[in-house]
């Protein structure tokens, strides 16, 4: 990914930056009264939402 690349990923995600640290904050909030898998899924969704724009990012694909 070159710096171009970079800078358009970082534009398209930005809204996403306080969504990620309430799931961070959540997760160990949470940790020893609620199983892992309900405590991580904040966190599951905003990796794949991640995985997402990187990929149409990598493809150049700018309608995604």
């Amino acid at each position: 990914m070159n710096s171009q690349q970079q800078q358009e990923f970082l534009q398209a995600t930005a809204w996403l930056r306080p969504w990620t640290r309430r799931a961070a904050r959540f997760s160990m909030k949470t940790q020893g009264f609620l199983p892992q898998a309900i405590r991580n899924l904040p966190l599951q969704l905003v990796k794949r939402m991640l995985a997402h724009y990187q990929s149409a990012a990598s493809s150049g694909c700018k309608s995604c």
